[in-house]
């Protein structure tokens, strides 16, 4: 098994932001190779900023950072300050999150492939010190900040036309609930973008992010699992992707408890074998088996997505980082 990462999603339990800190200095502590940052309901690039002052190896990145909400120069200049102060220790993680949650910030989720191509141009231009802002600012004898060395920027999407796009401009990819034979697919997509513009598909690592339950009572992790797929299953791009690789009655289910906002009927359409082959659950040797199932299938790596067990998320994370830390 391969070092992975592991990916804090600070919206699931009340007062988990102020944990974050806590968290990340284990996942240093445990040998883990990242730790990553979600952005639901709070700035991924400001809470990356707070780690990197507080853990001093691993890296440190976003996943995702929300492209709709903050201009492509503006999220640019923020990771190069991030640099500055931990030089090669950022991953910019960038996606067009859910139409759900754009909703609910009132933003219109339109041409998502095309706004992403514009969007990692830019950044990646700002970074060389390309743009032309930059070149505005140096006309005026202002100081222009440059990149000293690379950025890495990553994509999280399961979007057959955002895929491509990754492969074609990215330096990598996250892609969430997928199965490991899902990957070939993902790998697909990537491959077909990177030889567009003449890149090799080797340059574009996946790191799929694998929910993780590390739990010995089985009935408790399959429940966890549920809970988690059945949130992310509602919405129509992760059902889509489900479907694609042959959960079609789970996505048809999922897609009906949606309409009816039935969150227990939505919980039901998760089969077993879905959360088995999706999350890495059960006892610690089972789920380094299922990591080691999405390396076999091309991962690069992995990135743990810790679970609330028995709607306890502190539990869920601390058993990851006890069980599956170097």
């Amino acid at each position: 098994m391969r070092t992975p990462g592991l990916v804090l999603y600070n919206s699931l339990a009340p007062g988990s932001l102020e944990k974050t800190v806590t968290y990340a200095q284990m996942v240093e502590e445990r040998g883990f190779r990242s730790v990553l940052v979600s952005e639901a309901g709070f700035d991924s690039l400001a809470l990356a900023q707070h780690l990197v002052s507080v853990i001093s190896r691993i890296q440190v990145g976003t996943c995702i950072t929300n492209i709709y909400l903050r201009p492509p120069l503006l999220a640019a200049l923020h990771a190069l300050t991030i640099d500055r102060f931990a030089p090669e220790r950022l991953l910019l993680g960038l996606g067009t999150s859910s139409e759900a949650l754009n909703k609910v910030y009132g933003v219109a989720m339109e041409k998502p492939a095309a706004t992403l191509r514009d969007y990692i141009k830019t950044v990646a231009g700002v970074f060389r010190g390309e743009h032309e802002t930059l070149i505005r600012m140096k006309a005026m004898g202002m100081v222009a900040p440059r990149a000293a060395h690379k950025i890495p920027i990553y994509v999280g999407t399961a979007s057959s036309l955002c895929l491509s796009v990754t492969g074609e401009l990215a330096d990598g990819c996250f892609t969430s609930q997928c199965a490991p034979h899902g990957l070939k697919e993902v790998l697909g997509h990537l491959a077909q973008g990177a030889q567009r513009v003449g890149r090799s598909p080797a340059d574009v690592p996946v790191a799929p992010l694998v929910h993780c339950c590390v739990c010995a009572d089985r009935g408790v992790a399959l429940r966890a699992v549920r809970r988690t797929l059945a949130s992310y299953g509602q919405r129509s791009l992760y059902a889509r992707f489900l479907a694609r690789q042959g959960f079609v009655q789970e996505a048809e289910q999922l897609a009906a408890a949606a309409a009816k906002r039935d969150m227990a009927a939505a919980e039901a359409a998760i089969s077993e074998d879905l959360a088995e082959q999706v999350a890495a659950m059960g006892t610690a040797q089972e789920c380094q088996k299922k990591i080691e199932e999405f390396e076999k299938a091309g991962a690069s790596y992995v990135i743990l997505f810790p679970m609330a067990i028995d709607g306890d998320y502190e539990r869920g994370v601390r058993a990851t980082l006890e069980v599956l830390g170097q």
